[in-house]
């Protein structure tokens, strides 16, 4: 199987089709409406193997149709997964954060309570709200939704509120925009299961639509789903999985989909509250708490079969903000590292590798850009890459005013 079908994916050849294809049946669930799949000659299906999700392809389309005989050829080429035929037993918290979008929260909290899978509690973080509208939203849900709030903006707040009041062994955060596989709870519980010793599990993300132009772009510039190995992260890997490890961020996953055995991580100390959406950082708490999960000698594992659907912006003014604003939170993470004693010399010495990663175009994360993958979206980038020391130095002195005002 491709190592990265995704990579396949650009502008150029129009919009791609999201279906999800039963390899026994044959039978495809389409997420891309018929009238749309019609005019598109390709599509990105997840492949569904005995109930559980078992990679992605990217396959030609006939007048918005897959090939009859495509599963059984795709059947034999699903990757390994040691967690695929544990128990998935244990209940798994849920922990949404939100700001002010109802409607997105209600969609949200609808699937995750559909889903057939171990949910031990679902808990709602309103953060900083404006308005009572989010929490008549949790009150429709009665008490299968438990309603918290976080007084200060900042998403690693939010986290964290939501870590504080969580009562399950497992904690799951997510966002209010997403929706999860139905087999997202089983995996997620099964692979706890399956790797004893994990700490954390990051899981997968796949875009729910590639219709229009920003959301292609959002793929070309590195989008979801680096592959669907699942796989262990420790320092004692030998070799590594990557010469920037543990500080890869591909690798580590996104904080949209990210676990943690609930004590182990509130011994960590949570989410770092000077990183992440809310604050001049703009982003970053995701690759800190992977990062300091492995230089505590945890273990991390990668799951990308613990699939959510998650929306990319469909506006191009609106992708540039978003790529602007990952810059930003990856500069400010990384100025954070050079901060400290323990990891600046590690750091150091990924340099060189890591500036190759981010400016070459045969590197792992810009191989799939097409030769009109857009100025401005490189422009973007490095405006927040400028951004990210100052931003970083702007929020530690925003989370000490912060800290100041809350103790007198």
């Amino acid at each position: 199987m491709n190592k990265n079908p995704l990579n396949r994916i650009n502008v150029t050849n129009g919009p791609v089709a999201i279906g999800v294809l039963d390899l026994a049946s044959g039978d495809v669930a389409w997420r891309t409406p018929d009238t749309e799949r019609r005019s598109m000659t390709r599509a990105m299906v997840l492949l569904r193997q005995e109930g559980w999700p078992a990679g992605v392809q990217v396959l030609d389309l006939d007048n918005g149709e897959l090939s009859p005989s495509i599963g059984a050829q795709l059947t034999s080429e699903s990757p390994v997964s040691i967690a695929r035929h544990a128990p998935a037993s244990e209940g798994i918290s849920v922990v949404i954060c939100t700001r002010d979008r109802p409607e997105l929260l209600s969609r949200a909290i609808s699937s995750i309570l559909a889903l057939p899978g171990p949910l031990h509690e679902l808990i709602v973080v309103d953060n900083a709200p404006s308005d009572d509208r989010t929490r008549v939203v949790v009150s429709e849900f009665g008490d299968a939704v438990r309603y918290v709030v976080e007084p200060t903006p900042g998403l690693a707040r939010a986290r964290n509120c939501g870590l504080r009041a969580c009562n399950g062994k497992f904690v799951v955060f997510t966002d209010d925009d997403v929706e999860p596989d139905i087999a997202w709870l089983d995996v997620l519980s099964a692979t706890f299961a399956a790797h004893p010793g994990a700490v954390s599990i990051s899981g997968g993300v796949l875009p729910a639509s590639l219709s229009t132009t920003a959301e292609l772009r959002f793929q070309e510039f590195g989008g979801y789903l680096l592959d669907f190995q699942e796989a262990e992260l420790h320092l004692s890997l030998d070799p590594m999985p990557s010469p920037l490890f543990p500080f890869h961020p591909k690798l580590l996953g996104t904080g949209a989909n990210m676990a943690f055995r609930t004590e182990a991580l509130r011994h960590l100390g949570g989410f770092d509250p000077v990183l992440g959406a809310g604050t001049p950082a703009r982003g970053g708490e995701d690759i800190d708490i992977a990062v300091r999960v492995l230089l505590a000698g945890h273990l991390l594992v990668r799951q990308p079969a613990a699939i959510l659907w998650h929306p990319s912006h469909t506006s191009e003014d609106d992708l540039v903000r978003q790529i602007e604003g990952y810059g930003c939170g990856l500069a400010a993470v990384f100025t954070k590292f050079m901060s400290q004693r323990r990891t600046a010399p590690a750091v150091l010495r990924r340099a060189g590798v890591g500036a190759r990663t981010l400016f070459s175009p045969r590197s792992s994360k810009n191989v799939g850009r097409s030769a009109t993958y857009p100025v401005e979206l490189r422009r973007a980038e490095l405006r927040g890459l400028r951004q990210g020391p100052m931003a970083y130095r702007a929020s530690v002195r925003n989370h000490r005013r912060i800290t100041e005002a809350d103790a007198a």
